[in-house]
């Protein structure tokens, strides 16, 4: 799923550092610099990204509302692109957390047949036990 975050904010958001900022302390920092560092700019100056979790757009959201809230500290392209992109989130920080969490559900679902299935085998029982039998130095190095 591709989010486009609008120019202004993108912009803003590059300008910010998230690497030593003040930002930074917010645990879904790192998760958002990726997803922003691996982003490509689209038509104009947006900035597609491909978002791993909503950690990285709840992320930029944060961003969206301080700009909302400091209206006088920012340019009106920023705050137009705040709100369009808290029009957005909404919807997509939902759609997303849904997805991610139907496709964790499905993978779950299908490797427990393979884990159980594993456990009746001859390396489910084998692996983890002691050996039955010494092995000399040099049978050993054979192992090794």
């Amino acid at each position: 799923m591709r989010v486009a975050i609008p120019g202004a904010l993108a912009d803003h958001l590059a300008r910010t550092d998230l690497t030593i900022g003040p930002a930074a302390a917010d645990p879904a920092a790192p998760a958002a610099r990726a997803t922003l560092d691996a982003g490509r700019r689209g038509r104009g100056r947006t900035l597609v990204i491909t978002p791993r979790s909503t950690a990285a757009l709840q992320f930029i959201s944060a961003f969206a509302e301080a700009i909302l809230t400091n209206r006088h500290l920012h340019t009106p392209a920023e705050t137009r692109a705040a709100r369009t992109w808290l029009d957005r989130a909404g919807r997509a920080t939902s759609t997303l957390g849904a997805d991610l969490a139907a496709a964790q559900n499905q993978a779950r679902h299908d490797a427990a047949p393979v884990t159980e299935a594993a456990a009746n085998t001859w390396r489910g029982e084998w692996i983890g036990t002691p050996a039955l039998f010494p092995l000399d130095r040099e049978q050993g190095a054979l192992f090794a």
